[in-house]
């Protein structure tokens, strides 16, 4: 398997998105929304641009209060968390005005809920650096309840799932296994075009072509009965 970036109409929107995120609007950065169903890849490729860039990736939880979600970006940027709430935000912002970086915050859905995204908003003028927020589907809606923070998204990027075109792309830049249209068409059907599902598909395929490695390509007829095998025995597990 090839770890390369496929190059898909999410990958597009995201990167073109950062090109306006980074150039700012008189000296201002401001923030990115990108949203989408689950299963479209945001995660990967967000863990990705933190691991290949000067970004800060932190995933926010269900159970995050201003204190913890604090407590998390500060860990994140280096330094040791120390203090009570209002500490925290100034350890933060300490960090990001004396080392500028990107602040990625995932599953961003849950700081909606909670009401504490004006955290963020804070962090984005008093430091003034980039942020991307992340959430599912409808954060483009619920946030529209934040009318300041609105103001301050640059770019919105949704993130939409795979179809047969960029399916087929995917298998032949990433995997080395041969796999024929009714492959393609089986992976396509039964990942319903989401990010993990469809690579379990293509990590099946790839199996079955060390198991095999005089066949042709990966069929329909290949997979499927594989497939169901594997998901019966997570099943009973």
């Amino acid at each position: 398997m090839n770890h390369q970036l496929v190059k898909t109409k999410n990958v597009q929107a995201f990167f073109a998105g950062m090109e306006v995120l980074k150039k700012g609007v008189k000296g201002r950065m401001g923030m990115m929304l990108i949203f989408g169903p689950p299963g479209t890849g945001k995660t990967f490729i967000t863990q990705k641009q933190a691991m290949e860039d000067d970004t800060v990736y932190v995933r926010c939880k269900y159970i995050d209060k201003p204190k913890s979600l604090l407590h998390s970006i500060v860990a994140e940027l280096g330094e040791e968390p120390r203090g009570y709430t209002s500490h925290l935000f100034n350890q933060a912002l300490e960090q990001l005005l004396m080392r500028p970086r990107t602040l990625i915050l995932d599953e961003a859905d849950y700081m909606v809920q909670a009401g504490i995204i004006e955290i963020i908003r804070d962090l984005n003028d008093m430091a003034n650096t980039p942020i991307i927020i992340y959430g599912m589907g409808n954060i483009d809606k619920k946030i529209q309840r934040f009318p300041h923070l609105v103001d301050r998204i640059r770019a919105i990027v949704q993130f939409k799932l795979f179809d047969i075109t960029e399916i087929k792309m995917l298998g032949k830049q990433v995997y080395k296994a041969e796999i024929d249209d009714s492959g393609y068409e089986y992976i396509a059907k039964t990942g319903q075009g989401k990010f993990r599902v469809t690579n379990d598909l293509f990590d099946l395929a790839e199996r079955l072509h060390k198991r095999t490695p005089n066949l042709k390509a990966i069929t329909a007829d290949h997979l499927a009965p594989t497939w169901a095998k594997e998901k019966q025995r997570e099943r009973r597990s």
